[in-house]
C-alpha cells in the first residue's frame, strides 16, 4: 500500500508512544524504559510480505551499522495470525534465530501499537530522537521489493542526519507494501 498523505493522526514532531511488547527472545521490550542516545527507530514489519523480503537485508545492515553510533532499532509485527500464520510467533522467533536479527522482534499481539503509530504497511519506519519526538516517517528505500534496483535510500540518509546533526531534512518518504493485516 503506497500512503500518499502524511499521517494525521501521527505526524511529524509526535512523542514516541508508550508501549510494551514480547520480543521473539520471551521478553518484554519497553519503549519507556529505553535510553535513546542518538535515536530509536521503530519498523513495521512481518515474515511474509515481499516488500519486507526485499529489503530486510538493507534494514539488517542499517541496524548493524548505526546501533554502533547510537541508534536504537525494534521491529514490530502487528499482522493477525489467524489470518497469515506465516506471521505467527511461533514463525517470528524462526525468523528471528535463522536470520540472527541485530535487533528484538517484537509481537504486537492486540494491534494496538500499530494503531498509536497510525501505522498502514509493512515495512514502515519511524525515527525518534532523543527528545523522543519523530524526526522521519516513511520507506527504507525507494524500492522496497527489489534490492537490486535501489536508487534511494530514504532511512539511511535520515539515520546519517540524525546521528551526525540531531536533525533530518527529509522527514517523510511515502511507506510502500503491504498493508497490515487487521483482526476482523
Amino acid at each position: 500500500m503506497k500512503r500518499e498523505v502524511v499521517s494525521a493522526k501521527f505526524p511529524i514532531g509526535t512523542r514516541l508512544p508508550s508501549f510494551s511488547l514480547k520480543s521473539t527472545t520471551g521478553e518484554n521490550w519497553s519503549s519507556d524504559s529505553v535510553k535513546i542516545e542518538k535515536g530509536l527507530l521503530v519498523v513495521f514489519t512481518c515474515n511474509h510480505c515481499p516488500y519486507v523480503k526485499g529489503s530486510e537485508g538493507e534494514l539488517v545492515r542499517l541496524a548493524t551499522e548505526y546501533q554502533s553510533k547510537g541508534i536504537i532499532v525494534v521491529a514490530v509485527n502487528s499482522n493477525d495470525p489467524q489470518q497469515y500464520p506465516d506471521d505467527n510467533f511461533e514463525n517470528m522467533q524462526r525468523k528471528s534465530l535463522e536470520m540472527n536479527l541485530p535487533y528484538p522482534y517484537l509481537f504486537d499481539e492486540t494491534q494496538e501499537v500499530a494503531k498509536a503509530f497510525d501505522a498502514a504497511c509493512t515495512p514502515e519506519c519511524y525515527l525518534f530522537d532523543t527528545t523522543r519526538r519523530l524526526v522521519y516517517h516513511g520507506a527504507i528505500n525507494d524500492t522496497p521489493k527489489a534490492a537490486a534496483t535501489v536508487n534511494k535510500r530514504f532511512l539511511a540518509e535520515a539515520l546519517e542526519e540524525l546521528c551526525s546533526s540531531g536533525a533530518v531534512s527529509k522527514s517523510f518518504s511515502h511507506p510502500m507494501g503491504c498493508s497490515i493485516k487487521w483482526r476482523n
